[in-house]
């Protein structure tokens, strides 16, 4: 047997593997068992367990297993550490798949190095990232992936190829962990699968039902007892018992959802769950179904009216339009997801499919269509769509904030390639840096960056150097066909472009974003500057407009004074104006302050920015109240004044009056002028 194809659904709770024998489908089994707990555990000798073993484990003592790991996929925080050995979640989920193939080969009796060819599953709603990351765990776990695909589309495979249906289709899939609600049109002659639309919480799942049901088990042993269970210290019990306690208890509240499935009552019995006072302690309840419902029905409620928002705010749908409803994932066995589902539609899900295997069987088709490697009348032709937009960060017109620029929108028909035309934001930019992001769920309409979820970063290089706004960065994406993103960067005006590896990982450190900010820098040229003070201010001041002010965001203007008030530069962001502007300023005369502070005044009134007026001075100036009644003036209207003073003759009481709250600074000499801008542009830029 050279190569073998597979099915893979991935699940939070379980993962199953679907292959075709002799034309019939069936089940690698573990245990005996279709599905394989997906769930892993470290022994104490250190070797990794997977399954069944390690589902038990976590009963026994949750801090030695990992469980619903597919729920943090993607997600650069989460890590586990068991017995010395740390997991990521991409990670978890190659243990799994690790174990998948190992069965395979011993089901198949085939060579460890027989090519294993696999369909792998994830929700619809899952993230770029999210899918990139069970493709690189499927690989490291020795498959070759021939496609990543949606659940729903893969429920909708073996839903049309069991039911032999042509036309709207609705799929609802409540899998352990992720919600999906897929839209999809069937057209059975040309097995094609067009996705018209998706909505989604992957977030919400079996899970949640289980640890709402423990939450409200645990608190009836507390009102019981009068005991504080949320953690072991509270608790007064013994770690291990602590954490046995609990473990029992969650796989309780488990066992019960799915036998109040099937039946209207079920008993819950833990005999000896701990000690207490002296005593053991026996956990004893009965539930019916509508405890259940009642106990976990703000969850039912998300997800009804999720499903009734998703078809009254639809654009690719009607209600009138829906041919057939299918259900797929373990979850949706509960009795009132089907009877609330039921009144929505007014007609009852399909009831003759498997709905815990029916993403196993559909990826299982697709992967078999594939093994023709040819197109024929049966192969079976995927059109799914973007569940998130993708786009990259820029600064919004104002300057204030950094947003989502979208360039493939959700809704869009992969595999597919959008693009979109971007420019520099400071002068002579050789390496543009592109911040990838996808939008958040719930937030497609939503701006502003911090909302929206990190995918990645590329940098295009040695562009030729230009000033700011000049050069048109053209930033292509690809959407393959299993949702994989491949970036293009261009410099149209060069010429240069390549394709850009995705850095992944965490997202990197971002700066503080400047508002825009108008300055005025007043710098006192009186007779007291003369000499080695105003060659050190002068150089102190082109070292400011050089390295310290971003021009791409800010303006300065320059003012000098001594006996007279000279306007060197009205408000600009042409730094050689300003360094220029250096060259002829000696020092002489006397200090009319009060006539330049009028000058600044003068020049950012009509500013919309916000106003910032630098004095440098190293002496008294002609009428210090004239000063100090107009800096009021100045400072009411809203301008911040920061003042630093050198030398001796400087009065601190004078120049905290005349500056804005705790923006005097006082320095022995114009050598420490370049210091002092710093701490004063420092304070600055953080208010």
């Amino acid at each position: 047997m050279s190569e073998i194809f597979v099915g893979i659904d991935l699940g939070t709770t379980n993962t199953l593997a679907c292959y075709l024998k002799s034309g019939r489908l069936d089940f690698i089994k573990f245990s005996g068992k279709k599905m394989l707990p997906s769930a892993l555990s470290v022994d104490e000798d250190g070797s990794i367990i997977v399954g069944k073993v390690a589902k038990r484990n976590a009963v026994m003592d949750p801090r030695t297993a990992v469980l619903s790991s597919k729920t943090y996929m993607a997600d650069p925080q989460k890590t586990w550490t068991i017995r010395g050995k740390t997991f990521t979640p991409t990670e978890v989920a190659t243990e799994i798949l690790k174990e998948v193939k190992r069965k395979i080969i011993q089901k198949m009796k085939c060579p460890p190095e027989t090519t294993i060819n696999a369909v792998i599953t994830v929700p619809a709603y899952f993230t770029g990232n999210q899918k990139d990351e069970t493709k690189k765990a499927g690989a490291a776990a020795g498959f070759n992936v021939l496609q990543i695909i949606t659940e729903p589309m893969a429920a909708a495979v073996a839903a049309v190829r069991t039911l032999e249906l042509d036309e709207k289709i609705f799929v609802v899939d409540l899998g352990g962990g992720t919600f999906d609600i897929s839209v999809l049109q069937a057209e059975q002659s040309t097995h094609t699968y067009l996705a018209l639309d998706v909505d989604g919480d992957k977030k919400l799942g079996g899970d949640n039902f289980d640890k709402m049901l423990y939450n409200y088990l645990i608190g009836v042993i507390q009102d019981d007892l009068g005991l504080d269970l949320s953690n072991p210290e509270k608790s007064g019990l013994a770690y291990n018992e602590y954490y046995s306690m609990t473990g029992r208890v969650r796989d309780a509240a488990e066992t019960a959802k799915i036998d109040l499935s099937s039946a209207e009552n079920c008993e819950i019995t833990l005999p000896a769950l701990f000690h207490h006072q002296g005593k053991t302690y026996d956990f004893n309840i009965e539930l019916t179904r509508a405890d259940f419902e009642n106990i976990c029905a703000p969850l039912f409620d998300k997800i009804i009216s999720r499903i009734k928002k998703f078809i009254e705010e639809s654009d690719k749908f009607t209600l009138n339009e829906i041919g057939t409803v299918i259900l797929a994932g373990g979850s949706c066995y509960i009795p009132k997801i089907k009877s609330e589902v039921e009144k929505i539609f007014g007609k009852r899900p399909d009831s003759q499919l498997e709905l815990d295997t029916l993403v196993a069987v559909g990826a299982c088709l697709v992967s078999e269509s594939i093994n023709a490697g040819i197109i024929t009348p049966d192969s079976i032709h995927l059109k799914d769509i973007i569940s998130h937009s993708l786009g990259v960060e820029v600064l919004s017109p104002d300057r204030k904030k950094m947003i989502l620029s979208k360039i493939i929108n959700k809704g869009a028909t992969y595999p597919c390639e959008f693009s979109k035309i971007y420019t520099t934001v400071q002068n002579n930019q050789t390496t543009v840096p592109i911040y990838i992001y996808e939008a958040a769920s719930d937030k497609e309409n939503v701006e502003d960056i911090e909302v929206h979820e990190y995918y990645g970063d590329v940098s295009l290089e040695n562009i030729p150097p230009a000033p700011a706004g000049v050069p048109n960065i053209k930033v292509t994406f690809s959407y393959d066909q299993s949702g994989a993103v491949v970036v293009m960067a261009q410099d149209e005006n060069s010429g240069i472009s390549r394709v850009v590896e995705i850095k992944k990982g965490e997202k990197p450190a971002r700066k503080k974003i400047q508002a825009a900010i108008d300055f005025m820098l007043l710098l006192d040229t009186s007779g007291s500057m003369d000499g080695v003070a105003i060659r050190e201010a002068k150089h102190a001041c082109e070292i400011l407009f050089t390295d310290m002010i971003d021009f791409s965001v800010h303006k300065m203007g320059f003012i000098t004074f001594d006996s007279y008030v000279r306007r060197l530069v009205p408000l600009t962001q042409d730094v050689n104006r300003l360094k220029n502007a250096l060259r002829g300023i000696d020092a002489d005369g006397g200090t009319n302050l009060v006539d330049a502070l009028k000058f600044a005044d003068q020049d950012l009134a009509a500013s919309s920015n916000k106003k910032v007026v630098i004095i440098v001075t190293d002496g008294d100036p002609f009428d210090e109240n004239l000063v100090l009644n107009y800096a009021t003036k100045m400072k009411n209207s809203g301008i911040l004044i920061a003042t630093i003073g050198a030398g001796n003759r400087i009065k601190e009481g004078f120049i905290k009056k005349m500056s804005s709250p705790d923006r005097a600074y006082k320095i022995d000499n114009m050598s420490k002028l370049r210091a002092a801008f710093e701490t004063a542009l420092l304070a600055i830029f953080e208010t």
